[in-house]
């Protein structure tokens, strides 16, 4: 029996496609839900999912396994992907569903295992926005920060300040960061007028933590977190090979864990003259409702036992679930503001971190 969520899970990462840019994986994506609907070798992928095929990112997954194998030399798929150094075409699609159906039941013992990968697209764009929270946490506490991420899959948001950036704004332009860098960030930042970014944001530490961290050194990990970036979304695919090269020169530490007991000991074991910044971008709504709840807890028992020489910063760009809107915030607890600390909501943003629009928090500042 064929489950009808797996149809509606389709329909709607066919629609993000359309939104975001993405004909040719709203195509493979489209290849996938016609051959579903027909009982075909999708249908016998998916048969007996047992989470929400949304939530779990079921299209994602078929999608990526489709790019992962282009990028390993399929050659009835590398001719459609921009990855790969091909064209997707409209008029082609027909000779890429032959292509994606037959690479799936060629090789559906592999897809199966591709599946039990977590999609991690490790997405730097989203530096472009949390680069504003980053900055605002060293300038209100005038300490090095202790960056610490959840999720961070390969690690490499974490060399944010790595990175340079041309950001557009309602005052002009602006330029943060290395301009020798392998990496260039643009970003828009819309609405109110943004504050002063910090010159020098001092990084004492770095870490990241994530279920299934991926090691940059090897090669088959390495070719899955390419494949999870669209074919066709060339920047994007630029961005993720630049932030690679530069990740291979200083690899960020990554530790195996779950998110909220490595929480709980990233508050427990924070370093005096510090401010421990606690984050993460579009992870929030993969994490179950006890792993939400431990993290909250938390840093509710931190917001107790805070001083002045001991801040800690919990710094959002995240949504609440897959369908809802992506939003930067953060809350800051410096020992001087009560248990409860300050919330500050900057606003709402891309989730690739193609634009933020800041809400006029800044203006008193």
């Amino acid at each position: 029996m064929k489950n009808d969520k797996i149809a509606t899970a389709l329909e709607a990462q066919i629609h993000a496609c359309d939104v975001l840019g993405s004909p040719l994986t709203k195509a493979v994506l489209e290849i996938c839900l016609n051959d579903f609907l027909t009982d075909g070798i999708v249908a016998t992928l998916t048969r007996g999912w047992a989470g929400d095929p949304l939530d779990d990112n079921v299209p994602l997954r078929l999608a990526g396994f489709i790019h992962f194998s282009a990028l390993g030399g399929d050659a009835g798929l590398r001719p459609h992907f921009a990855s790969c150094g091909g064209t997707f075409q409209a008029q082609g699609k027909d000779a890429l569903a032959r292509a994606v159906l037959d690479c799936f039941t060629r090789h559906e013992a592999d897809a199966r295992r591709f599946f039990r990968r977590t999609p991690q697209t490790n997405e730097t764009g989203r530096t472009g926005v949390l680069l504003v929270g980053f900055s605002e946490i060293a300038r209100r506490t005038g300490l090095p920060l202790n960056l610490a991420e959840m999720g961070a899959s390969a690690g490499l948001n974490l060399l944010f300040d790595k990175f340079h950036y041309q950001i557009e704004t309602a005052n002009g332009s602006l330029s943060w960061g290395p301009r020798d860098s392998a990496l260039t960030i643009s970003s828009q930042w819309r609405g109110a007028s943004p504050p002063p970014l910090q010159s020098d944001i001092e990084i004492a530490a770095r870490v990241g933590c994530d279920l299934f961290p991926v090691d940059i050194g090897d090669a088959e990990a390495r070719r899955a977190l390419e494949a999870w970036v669209w074919g066709d979304m060339s920047e994007r695919r630029a961005r993720l090979l630049a932030a690679l090269s530069i990740a291979d020169n200083a690899p960020p530490k990554l530790v195996r864990a779950d998110a909220a007991g490595w929480v709980a000991a990233q508050i427990m074991n924070r370093p005096r003259g510090q401010v421990t910044v606690l984050y993460h971008s579009l992870v929030w709504p993969y994490l179950d409702v006890s792993q939400r709840m431990a993290i909250e807890s938390s840093f509710a028992q931190a917001g107790e036992t805070v001083t002045p020489d001991t801040p800690v910063a919990w710094l959002k760009m995240d949504h609440d679930h897959v369908r809802s809107f992506s939003h930067l915030s953060y809350r800051l607890w410096t020992g001087e503001n009560g248990p409860e600390g300050e919330h500050v909501f900057i606003g709402p943003c891309h989730p690739h971190g193609a634009d933020l629009e800041l809400r006029d928090v800044f203006a008193e500042s």
